[in-house]
């Protein structure tokens, strides 16, 4: 398995097909919860490949890519919030390469460079559903926290706000 930071335009386009797919499987199982598709998409899913570009690219962010036997498996990345927090994102391992280290390849390099960059902690979001993202999550030390920003109603019974030190 390869983790690598995403530095190119092409890498960027890969990293947005991933988060295509992670947000088609998202809007179906939040269905469940009757969280509308549109809702999701505006508040978690509406990047472009520029907007991404721009978010990722900036002081302080990083964005990486995982691949297993050169097949694209996941990305994740990292950028500050308002307050100066590192906030993990756009986290998603492909269902076919789960169980092969790649969540874990993609959090140690997110964590790494977070160091590196200066920060302190780090925070993230997740919902009810995603239990192995959680379990991820707490194996690396994340424990649950008060919210750190405003969740559209329909998402609110469902997100989990989460946050470690560095």
């Amino acid at each position: 398995m390869e983790v690598r930071a995403i530095v190119s335009l092409s890498d960027f386009e890969a990293a947005h097909a991933l988060i295509k797919a992670m947000g088609k499987w998202d809007a179906e199982e939040s269905r469940k919860f009757r969280v509308p598709d549109v809702v999701l998409m505006d508040y978690i899913y509406g990047h472009t490949i520029e907007t991404l570009m721009e978010k990722f690219r900036q002081r302080g962010a990083g964005f990486f890519l995982a691949s297993v036997d050169k097949y694209l498996a996941g990305c994740a990345g990292y950028s500050k919030s308002d307050d100066g927090i590192a906030e993990l994102q756009k986290m998603y391992v492909r269902p076919e390469a789960r169980g092969r280290g790649v969540a874990k390849g993609l959090m140690t390099a997110c964590l790494d460079r977070m160091r590196e960059d200066g920060y302190a902690s780090v925070r993230l979001e997740t919902v009810t559903f995603m239990s192995d993202a959680i379990a991820l999550y707490e194996g690396f030390g994340f424990k649950r926290s008060g919210h750190f920003r405003a969740v559209p109603q329909s998402l609110k019974p469902i997100t989990i706000f989460m946050e470690r030190t560095l």
